[in-house]
C-alpha cells in the first residue's frame, strides 16, 4: 500500500476499537490503526512533520503521539496540556504547535518543548486553529464570533521573554481582527497561497464569508437557510462545498461570482446540493487528485463523493459521531518496520518561565517555498552513505573538468582573434584600390 498518493485519515467518538485509523480511500481498507488515545477532540488530527502522527483527547489535557508506523504511542515520554485543549495544530515542518485552551492559545517549539507565549485576545473559547501552508502565519477562531490571523514570528519572537509573567502575557497584536460574524465560527480553510491568498470561515450564524488575506477586506459574503458547521475547497479552489448541521452539502463556484458582495444561497439559484447525512455535518476534505469529496457527520457516517457526478460512491460507517475526517499524502514511515524520526519531541512546558535569568533565542525558520501543488516525496532511505560520497566526488571531478575545457576554449578563441584581420578592414582596402584605378 506504500504506492498509494493519498490516504483517508478519520477518528470518531467511540474510542474502543482505535483513536485513529488511516484508510485505503479507493477500496476501504484498514491501512494503520493508532490506539490509546482516548477520544480525539474535533479537528485537532494531524501529522507533525513525516515522523508523527497527533491528536488531542476530548476528556483529558493530554497531547497523544504516534510514531507513524506504531499503533502505541511514543513510550517514556507524556505530553500533559495545562487545559484541556479544544484546538490544535503543528506546522507544517513540525517546529512548532499551538493549542486553543479556554479562550487562550499556547503556542510551543516541539523540539525543546518551550512555552514561548500564550496568546490572550479571544473572549470566548477558541475552537478551531489552523497554519498557512508555508507555516509562517496562523488564523484563530473562537465562540465570540472572532477571527484573528497572526503572524507566528511576532508572537513567538518576544525581546522581554525573561520578564513575561502569567498575568501579562499574550498582549500580542494580530495582523487582522475580524469581527463579522455574530455568532461561533465553527470552521475555516486557507488557501495554498497562504496571506497571498484567501480565507473562507462558516459560522451558526448561517454565513460563510470570503476574505482577502492580502488587503484584510470582505470579498464574499454567502448566507444560507441553515446553521453551517463545515467547509473545505477543492484542490485547485475553483469550488467551495460548504457543510450544515442539518447534514446538507453545498457546492458554490467561485468562478461564476455574484455582481454583489451579499448573495443568498436557497434553492431558487440552483444551488448544488450533496445530501446523504441525517444529522450535522462535522467535517469536509477534498482528496489530492480532485476527484472525492469526504464528508463526516454526527450520523456516525463518513461519505465518499465523486466530485463531478455529484454522486456517493462509499460510504465507511464507524461506532461514534465523526470528529476527523480528512485527506492526508501517504507517508511511507507508516510500512516501514525499522523507521527513525528525524523530528524530536520534547515534554511540553506548562508555564512561561518569568524567574529565569537566562533568556533563549528562538530562531524562527519558515520555509519560504509554497508548493501550490501537493507533490509526493520520494525519498529513498536505502541509499549508502558511501555511494553518495562516490557520487559527490564524480560530480565534482566532472566539473573541474568542463572548466577547464571552457578555460581553453576561451584562450584559443582569444588567440584567433587577435591574429585574424577583420573582413570589414579587407573590403575597405579592395575598394580604395578600385576607385585609384577609376579616376585614373
Amino acid at each position: 500500500m506504500s504506492n498509494l498518493l493519498e490516504v483517508l485519515v478519520t477518528c470518531d467518538a467511540n474510542n474502543t476499537l482505535w483513536t485513529s485509523c488511516v484508510w485505503d480511500p479507493h477500496n476501504g481498507t484498514n491501512l494503520m490503526t493508532y490506539k490509546g488515545g482516548g477520544t480525539a477532540e474535533n479537528r485537532t488530527a494531524c501529522f507533525i512533520g513525516s515522523d508523527y502522527f497527533a491528536a488531542v483527547e476530548r476528556t483529558k489535557p493530554i497531547l497523544h503521539i504516534w510514531p507513524l508506523n506504531s499503533q502505541q504511542t511514543v513510550q517514556g515520554m507524556r505530553f500533559i496540556l495545562p487545559g484541556k485543549a479544544s484546538a490544535f495544530a503543528v506546522t507544517p515542518d513540525g517546529s512548532y504547535c499551538i493549542a486553543g485552551i479556554d479562550e487562550k492559545i499556547y503556542l510551543w517549539q516541539i523540539a525543546s518543548g518551550n512555552l514561548l507565549t500564550i496568546i490572550n485576545r479571544h473572549y470566548q473559547k477558541v475552537n478551531h486553529l489552523k497554519f498557512t501552508s508555508d507555516g509562517s502565519f496562523f488564523v484563530s477562531t473562537a465562540e465570540d464570533g472572532m477571527v484573528m490571523v497572526w503572524s507566528l514570528v511576532t508572537v513567538a519572537a518576544n525581546p522581554e521573554v525573561g520578564l513575561i509573567s502569567q498575568t501579562t502575557a499574550g498582549q500580542h497584536d494580530p495582523v487582522y481582527i475580524f469581527s463579522d460574524h455574530f455568532l461561533p465560527v465553527t470552521d475555516m480553510c486557507i488557501s495554498k497561497n497562504g496571506m497571498h491568498g484567501r480565507l473562507f470561515t462558516v459560522s451558526s450564524d448561517r454565513t460563510c464569508k470570503i476574505y482577502d488575506l492580502t488587503s484584510g477586506e470582505v470579498l464574499l459574503n454567502l448566507v444560507f437557510d441553515e446553521p453551517l458547521s463545515a467547509i473545505c475547497l477543492d484542490i485547485l479552489e475553483l469550488n467551495v462545498f460548504v457543510g450544515s448541521v442539518e447534514g446538507k452539502i453545498f457546492q458554490f463556484s467561485l468562478t461564476n461570482a455574484p455582481r454583489s458582495r451579499d448573495m443568498l444561497m436557497n434553492n431558487d439559484n440552483n444551488s448544488v446540493v450533496l445530501s446523504a447525512h441525517t444529522k450535522a455535518v462535522t467535517c469536509l476534505s477534498a482528496s489530492l487528485n480532485g476527484e472525492l469529496l469526504v464528508s463526516g457527520g454526527n450520523d456516525d457516517q463518513v461519505i465518499l463523493w465523486h466530485i463531478r457526478s455529484r454522486q456517493p460512491i462509499r460510504i465507511i460507517r464507524h461506532k461514534g459521531s465523526i470528529t476527523n475526517a480528512f485527506f492526508s499524502l501517504n507517508y511511507k514511515a507508516i510500512y516501514q518496520q525499522d523507521f527513525t524520526p528525524n523530528i524530536i519531541l520534547h515534554s511540553l512546558e506548562r508555564t512561561l518561565e518569568n524567574n529565569s535569568d537566562d533568556v533563549v533565542e528562538i530562531d524562527v525558520l519558515v520555509n519560504k517555498k509554497n508548493n501550490f501543488w501537493s507533490q509526493y516525496e520520494n525519498n529513498d532511505a536505502n541509499v549508502a552513505i558511501s555511494e553518495d560520497s562516490d557520487t559527490t566526488k564524480a560530480l565534482q571531478d566532472e566539473i573541474e573538468k568542463m572548466k577547464q575545457i571552457n578555460a581553453n576554449l576561451y584562450t584559443i578563441a582569444i588567440q584567433k582573434a587577435l591574429e585574424t584581420v577583420p573582413i570589414s578592414n579587407k573590403a575597405n582596402e579592395s575598394n580604395r584600390k578600385k576607385k585609384k584605378h577609376k579616376k585614373q
